[in-house]
């Protein structure tokens, strides 16, 4: 599975990771399955790990994200902030017109290089984020 998850109620938030060739369909997939899940709580903070991940996005994908998002709030499950922490620049680019054509639908992530710059933004402590986050890319090595 190109894309794992973990719940970390104790720093209200979640991350994904993502290896190999990750698609829009499969991302969302993974999410659909999260919702589910009543440790989620409207608003957590998410961190997107794309960084070895190879993403198979385009500009139609957007409207995807748009309604993956506005689907969650119906839930009461909102997404928070949302750091994006890639490689790549395509997916800097689709952050930007994401926010451009949906500012109200998807108004609070950002993309980072560096998981420094990342935990940061989204006002965490460094520490306790990086283990949680290493923990679960460890979990991915073992599969």
């Amino acid at each position: 599975m190109p894309v794992i998850y973990n719940i970390f109620p104790e720093l209200d938030l979640i991350i994904y990771v993502g290896t190999g060739l990750v698609t829009p369909t499969e991302f969302f997939r993974v999410g659909d399955e999260a919702l589910q899940n009543p440790h989620i709580t409207e608003n957590m903070k998410v961190i997107l790990d794309f960084f070895n991940a190879e993403l198979d996005t385009s500009v139609s994908d957007i409207h995807l994200a748009i309604f993956k998002n506005n689907e969650a709030k119906q839930l009461g499950k909102g997404v928070g902030q949302t750091a994006v922490y890639t490689r790549s620049a395509t997916m800097k680019f689709l952050g930007v017109a994401l926010r451009q054509i949906s500012f109200d639908s998807v108004a609070n992530f950002s993309i980072f290089h560096n998981q420094s710059d990342a935990i940061q933004w989204l006002g965490l402590e460094e520490e306790s984020v990086i283990a949680s986050w290493e923990t679960l890319t460890k979990q991915i090595e073992r599969t």
